[in-house]
């Protein structure tokens, strides 16, 4: 129980949905219930049962994604029309977080430059110059990929 905020947390990011991570969580608990009696040979139980919630993330998330399949006309199915895989759905969040905590100018470039303005069109909207813009983005994204390949 400790560690319950943790394991909502993976299970939130890993699935996008509130209701579907603390089912995975519950039945993370259930898996742990049942093995109860080999764990002593574990070193370290946290490690563990994120190893085995991040299963039952993946097996939820297949079995929601043959669902969505099943509901639409084989004819209507199509590449773009599949739910986020798990990884992009991470990215996303990564993403998402990253902006959160960058600030309000910085945010606003990035943005913008993710939109596809040019380094001109964002200087005039925020008051910095072209070059400076330049810059900010440059470092933003040396910034964002220190961060995401860590």
């Amino acid at each position: 129980m400790p560690l319950q905020k943790i394991f909502y947390r993976e299970a939130y990011r890993m699935l996008c949905d509130r209701f579907d991570a603390e089912d995975a969580v519950q039945n993370l608990y259930m898996r742990m219930w049942e093995r109860r009696d080999c764990l002593e040979g574990v070193d370290d139980t946290c490690a563990y049962c994120l190893r085995i919630l991040r299963n039952i993330c993946i097996d939820r998330w297949r079995v929601l994604r043959a669902h969505e399949e099943e509901a639409l006309p084989a004819e209507e199915v199509v590449a773009g029309d599949a739910p986020p895989d798990i990884e992009r759905c991470e990215a996303e969040n990564f993403v998402q977080h990253f902006l959160d905590g960058l600030p309000k100018v910085q945010r606003q470039v990035m943005r913008m430059q993710m939109q596809g303005n040019t380094p001109d069109e964002i200087a005039a909207v925020t008051g910095l110059s072209p070059v400076n813009v330049r810059v900010v983005i440059s470092r933003l994204r040396k910034r964002f990929r220190e961060l995401y390949y860590k």
